[in-house]
């Protein structure tokens, strides 16, 4: 209940301090913060605590970060204030989003316990704490959390919330008392021992309304921390809530708490739950670890589910407890805003007839009947305003706060009727505009479909074509209901394009090929021929590998041939293959005839041009003389063969060499940890 333990909190904080004693120094070993955002045992920030919380509330809205605060009268139970403020944040399952700012007034000593997972730098936290600890030196206590959360706000967003110089809101002490009466029992504020202050929430959300809990990020005790901690919260704001919910009754009534009748029992089933799986958890029967944490995340949501329905009430009784105090001017400002939205019913009535006479009765129905709702809902708004006039005349301030919301709710609600006329009006002529648009693109989609030239790779292009024709003359006549027609001439649209798509690409294709093939095949002759050529003139001294690919080559080239009238692209495929082929088998060849040569010369220079008739004899001979003699020359036995070897080479000689060089190494400046506290944490801190 947000706003009513805002205020409540802050009303009892001060009484409890202006009425104390002043409490005894005590020494603080790490503490169990139980849910609270700010625990003060000391007293230090009396009268405050609504300026502190805004400024929190601004950081963790704004930011997406908690800070959570801290002020004792000495640290003990660590070996410092940052040791202190450490273990104080790690028992409690602070995440890395969060920080803990943790003040020894009597021992001027103060820690920020920060994760070393933070988002902010080190340089952002540093301005933290300057700003925390200027505002400590001058012992403003209360300050000194807000210029922390300020100066967070800021580097994180370059925005900052409430600040130090925020006036706290008065408390009217009539009012106070009579929304108020249960003090000493509250949900959101407790008062521990002579005057320790605690607040706390269940949970918090953001602007849009979004649950804080991350259970996704957190480990499993983090989990179990924050289940247990919201059962607790949780099961006492019900019992609170249960007697917020007698005295509303009895202040406004049953029809107006109504809603949060239902809403409370709706909490208490939620809670139910949550308290059963609890149980299972704690039974003797264990829990894989996937279990236990599912049953536990379940548990978070359940009790922040049940506290986001609780809250809404609240803020609808805050509404009504506000009504009672202007009802007389809210009255007026309804009345004139019932006026303006009863000026609106001629308008909306032509637009429905409009619309009827356009598009289909089943578009138009969700609105047909809208102004004969809103005129019966202007009619109740004229029953509660005057029924509001007598309460405010009488000096019943609960019962005309209770009419003069109905009033608004009436009006507001026939404006949503006649909203949602207007709405649909926009809808449907964006609608018919966006099925004009893709009737055109159809046409010309079906157009450039036909215009391609019909062969083999069209085989599903004419039934594409066919399926868009249908679709498109069934939109043109299905103008009444454009939003439908729009999805189905879309379907068949795409799936002509689909189509299209891979036709044309084909085509184009099959073109390309048709224009390369005769060359490639031409080429890749060429190729074989030169390569069959060489081989057969000095076959004394070439091996299998060359002869292996010029047949190769042959083969693809009169692959591609035959392929050449019905597949082109088949075809040049082929006619590459078999001219990289035949390239390959003369150089091969030629390798093969050199390192021949230099044997049968015995180191001498290799022959190359085989102009020689008498070297090109020797090569043959050579080669038969090897064949039928077994001599180590040869190719098929002896200690140099080489037979199912494979050589390549360029056949522009020469090696083949990177110009690029590698260099290896590292570079950059050396990493400073920031980190000043235990376990790796970024923590900071010292004395004031």
């Amino acid at each position: 209940m947000r706003s009513r333990l805002s205020a409540a909190a802050a009303l009892l904080a001060g009484s409890i301090f202006a009425l104390s004693a002043p409490l005894a120094a005590s020494a603080e070993d790490p503490v169990d913060l139980n849910g609270a955002y700010v625990l003060d045992t000391v007293g230090a920030v009396s009268g405050d605590e609504s300026r502190v919380m805004d400024a929190l509330d601004s950081l963790y809205e704004r930011a997406g970060i908690q800070l959570f605060v801290v002020y004792v009268d000495s640290f003990t139970g660590a070996t410092d204030a940052v040791d202190w403020a450490d273990t104080t944040a790690i028992d409690n399952g602070l995440g890395a989003n969060d920080l803990l700012l943790a003040v020894a007034v009597e021992d001027r000593q103060y820690a920020l316990s920060v994760d070393s997972a933070f988002p902010l730098s080190d340089a952002q936290l540093d301005d933290a704490e300057s700003a925390i600890e200027s505002e400590l030196r001058d012992d403003a206590w209360a300050d000194a959390a807000i210029a922390g959360a300020q100066s967070l706000e800021a580097s994180a967003t370059g925005v900052v919330g409430p600040g130090p110089d925020t006036d706290p809101q008065p408390t009217d002490p009539a009012t106070s008392t009579r929304e108020f009466p249960w003090l000493p029992v509250l949900g959101g504020a407790v008062v521990i021992g002579g005057g320790v202050f605690i607040y706390s929430r269940i949970r918090r959300r953001n602007s849009a309304g979004e649950t804080t809990a991350a259970p996704d990020r957190m480990t499993q005790k983090e989990l179990d921390t924050r289940a247990g901690s919201l059962l607790v919260q949780l099961d006492d704001s019900l019992k609170t809530s249960e007697q917020e919910l007698g005295f509303a009754v009895a202040q406004f009534g049953d029809d107006a708490t109504k809603d949060f009748t239902a809403v409370l029992a709706g909490a208490k089933a939620k809670v139910a739950e949550a308290f059963a799986l609890k149980q299972k958890l704690d039974d003797a029967q264990p829990e894989t670890d996937a279990e236990k944490r599912e049953l536990t995340t379940r548990i978070i949501q359940l009790c922040e589910a049940a506290d986001a329905e609780l809250d809404s009430q609240a803020d609808a009784f805050d509404d009504l407890r506000e009504l009672e105090k202007n009802a007389p001017q809210a009255l007026e400002a309804t009345v004139a805003a019932g006026a303006a939205t009863r000026a609106r019913v001629d308008a909306v009535r032509s637009s429905i007839a409009a619309l009827s006479s356009t598009y289909a009765a089943a578009v138009v129905g969700p609105v047909a009947h809208n102004v004969d709702q809103a005129s019966k809902l202007l009619e109740f708004a004229d029953s509660a305003v005057a029924a509001a006039r007598k309460a405010i005349s009488s000096g019943a301030a609960s019962e005309a706060a209770v009419a003069v919301r109905s009033a608004q709710s009436s009006v507001g609600q026939a404006n949503q009727l006649f909203d949602a006329v207007d709405a649909l009006s926009r809808e449907l002529g964006d609608a018919t505009a966006k099925l004009d648009a893709v009737i055109a693109d159809t046409t010309q989609d079906i157009a450039d479909a036909r215009a391609l030239p019909q062969d083999a790779s069209s085989a599903t292009l004419g039934p594409a074509i066919a399926d868009a024709e249908r679709a498109l003359a069934a939109a043109m006549d299905a103008r009444s209901d454009p939003a439908a027609a729009i999805v189905k001439l879309s379907e068949a649209n795409s799936a002509l394009e689909t189509v299209f798509t891979a036709t044309r690409d084909a085509q184009h294709r099959v073109a390309q090929a048709r224009t390369k093939l005769d060359a490639a095949i031409s080429s890749a002759r060429a190729q074989i021929q030169s390569a069959a050529e060489f081989i057969s003139t000095r076959r004394g001294g070439v091996g299998e590998p060359a002869r292996t690919r010029v047949a190769e080559a042959d083969r693809r080239l009169q692959q591609a041939i035959a392929l050449a009238a019905s597949d082109p692209v088949a075809a040049l495929t082929e006619a590459e293959q078999a001219g990289r082929l035949g390239a390959t088998a003369f150089d091969l060849a030629q390798n093969d005839v050199s390192r021949y040569s230099r044997q049968q010369q015995y180191g001498g220079p290799a022959w190359s041009d085989g102009s020689d008739g008498a070297d090109l004899g020797g090569l043959l001979g050579g080669f038969l003389d090897g064949v039928f003699s077994g001599g180590g020359g040869g190719w098929s036995s002896g200690g140099g063969s080489r037979s199912g070897s494979s050589w390549s080479s360029s056949r522009s000689g020469g090696s083949s060499r990177s110009s690029r060089s590698s260099r290896s190494g590292s570079f950059g400046g050396s990493s400073r940890s920031s980190s000043r506290g235990s376990g790796g944490r970024r923590s900071r801190g010292g004395r004031f």
